[in-house]
């Protein structure tokens, strides 16, 4: 199976080291799937990854499971023109402290039909509920990527 994750960086960020972290530890125990990320900016990165990482300016190009961890990388798998199967790993509430955000676009990343919520925690999910009227399929703590292709077999598959 093909897995992207759409990030907007590699930059030192707990997102960035607990993804690089647990892709390094999946590829080295199992490669039976294969692991790209895509980044909008590209920086140098937190950790040396043992996986590609390309620009999201490929995304055309990949034909597996996206899994988008912001509003801004959701937006850009759902406006990718790729078969791609689309999950939202919610991992950050941004919208509660960006208060000059249009709420109208933000949106558009909850609600997509061809997008799957999943949420980072209990707390997590029902901000979400609360912000969108719509319950996230599950819950991944911190990137757990075992728990994350579970979700993936679930939901996509």
């Amino acid at each position: 199976m093909k897995i992207g994750i759409i990030i907007e960086d590699l930059s030192a960020s707990h997102l960035s080291y607990c993804l690089v972290k647990k892709l390094n530890e999946i590829v080295s125990e199992d490669s039976t799937n294969d692991y790209t990320i895509f980044v909008q900016n590209i920086t140098s990165h937190v950790l040396p990854p043992r996986f590609a990482v390309m620009n999201t300016t490929e995304l055309p190009y990949f034909d597996g499971t996206l899994i988008a961890t912001s509003i801004s990388t959701c937006l850009t798998a759902i406006k990718s023109i790729s078969p791609s199967k689309k999950i939202f790993y919610v991992w950050d509430l941004e919208w509660m402290r960006d208060t000059g955000r249009n709420y109208e676009h933000s949106i558009r990343a909850f609600i997509d039909k061809s997008v799957v919520l999943v949420a980072r925690s209990e707390s997590h999910s029902k901000a979400i509920k609360n912000y969108c009227n719509k319950t996230p399929s599950s819950i991944v703590e911190d990137f757990n990527i075992k728990k994350m292709m579970e979700t993936i077999n679930n939901e996509i598959c």
